[in-house]
């Protein structure tokens, strides 16, 4: 959708996301094999990225393929980026860990509903934030306890106020401006911020 609407810059294009070409991620069953594959065969049930995967057929390398649970759906596994996305961020780079709190920015996204995930896995306390009042009673739906709105910077009281005054542990955003600005400013003492933006203007 944002390569559509024309949000992304040519150098994050072409350094991230495959060009412009729609479509980064897929999963299906391997319907040829080329010369020299190995590991692979005919039937088996595979996730890969690959640019422009919006279509029937995909051809991929076997170094951006892997094979796919039997557990996992064909549906389920043409997302995993999201789920790779907060895993890397909360896991990886934030190192989130159990009783720490976390804020999530539109939490209802993909990559914000895969964060609530893996931080609830980890054992953290989430806070999140959604751009409508539809998508906030969902949250709450989820069973999260403190959400907050993500268009505007009213988040940041209330955070400070569900926290004491502490500020959370970990912020994982994407919103530009002033929204990003009051997001560092509820960090708690050496908090964590991970930035997950994709619009970036080119140099």
């Amino acid at each position: 959708v944002m390569k559509s609407l024309g949000v992304l810059s040519s150098r994050v294009l072409a350094d991230t996301f495959f060009g412009d070409a729609l479509g980064m991620e897929c999963a299906g069953r391997i319907s040829a094999v080329g010369t020299g594959v190995e590991g692979f065969a005919l039937g088996d049930r595979v996730y890969a990225a690959a640019p422009g995967t919006l279509r029937s057929h995909v051809v991929v390398s076997t170094s951006t393929a892997v094979r796919l649970p039997d557990n996992v759906s064909f549906v389920d596994g043409a997302n995993l980026i999201a789920l790779g996305t907060a895993y890397h961020g909360l896991v990886q780079v934030a190192k989130l860990a159990r009783g720490e709190c976390v804020l999530i920015h539109g939490a209802t996204g993909g990559v914000g509903l895969a964060a609530v995930q893996v931080a609830r896995w980890l054992g953290a306390e989430v806070i999140a934030t959604a751009g409508s009042e539809a998508k906030r009673a969902y949250l709450r739906q989820l069973g999260i306890e403190h959400v907050s709105h993500s268009r505007d910077t009213r988040f940041f009281d209330e955070v400070m106020r569900w926290t004491d005054g502490r500020g959370v542990a970990v912020v994982l955003t994407f919103p530009p401006g002033d929204i990003m600005l009051k997001s560092v400013s509820c960090l708690a003492r050496f908090g964590r911020f991970i930035e997950i933006g994709k619009v970036a203007f080119d140099q």
